[in-house]
């Protein structure tokens, strides 16, 4: 072998060696991973959601579960509610402590209640127009609302908006019996089964003219109230 053959090898050999070095040294690819349960079912279902990271490492994990709603957490438990058969696309993006991430996908289908949509709807007395002071007297400021079916109706989600797009959230757990009926007034107050309270700042409806809006947890308009005191 010349000497020039060698002086080749040699730098191929010092190539590779310095190739497989930074090889070495690079940081290996960071792959998001997560497991659901169940993968499908009726309208509410409720899933179960666990990620992780290969390789195994310390993450930041954020949740889109492809209903506008997001979440974060390496667990993560969502409910999916919904008046007609769908598939929800969930997206999970991870990022650890150096800076990499890695999203990984997954889809959840969820078929509709067949429990016919429930006849919740405003009735009287809606009280629009408190004694005196309306600011001072928000507890006088009130609507009702009453079940006219014949099963029971989880109120969790369920939203009350006046004209202007002032919106009451009912809390999680809140139910409507048949045939009972509930209370929600402006003010602050202690919840009761059927007494709710607004803990508004300022009166919510207006004295001469407004609009009630009921609305399901996906958004559906279940019932209207309109007045006019003129």
């Amino acid at each position: 072998m010349n000497r020039n053959q060698t002086r080749r090898g040699l730098a191929l050999a010092v190539a590779a060696l310095v190739a497989a070095l930074a090889g070495c040294s690079r940081e290996p690819a960071l792959t998001a991973v997560f497991t659901y349960s169940p993968p499908n079912g009726t309208s509410p279902l409720a899933v179960r959601f666990d990620a992780a990271t290969v390789p195994a490492t310390q993450a930041n994990y954020e949740w889109d579960f492809g209903d506008g709603t997001q979440a974060s957490g390496q667990d993560a438990t969502h409910t999916y509610r919904t008046t007609t058969a769908a598939t929800f696309h969930v997206v999970l993006v991870a990022t650890d402590s150096v800076g990499r991430s890695a999203t990984a996908g997954g889809d959840i289908s969820v078929n509709a209640s067949p429990i016919a949509t429930p006849l919740v709807r405003f009735t009287w007395p809606f009280h629009f127009d408190a004694e005196g002071d309306d600011a001072a007297n928000l507890n006088d400021e009130y609507f009702t609302l009453e079940n006219a079916g014949t099963t029971v109706v989880d109120l969790s989600g369920w939203t009350v908006e006046n004209e202007r797009g002032v919106a009451y959230h009912f809390p999680v757990g809140a139910r409507l019996a048949p045939g009972a009926v509930l209370t929600v007034h402006s003010g602050a107050g202690h919840d009761t089964a059927d007494i709710f309270h607004w803990n508004a700042d300022a009166p919510v409806w207006n004295d001469r003219s407004d609009i009630a809006i009921l609305r399901d947890p996906t958004g559906n308009i279940v019932d209207v109230y309109a007045y006019d005191s003129c």
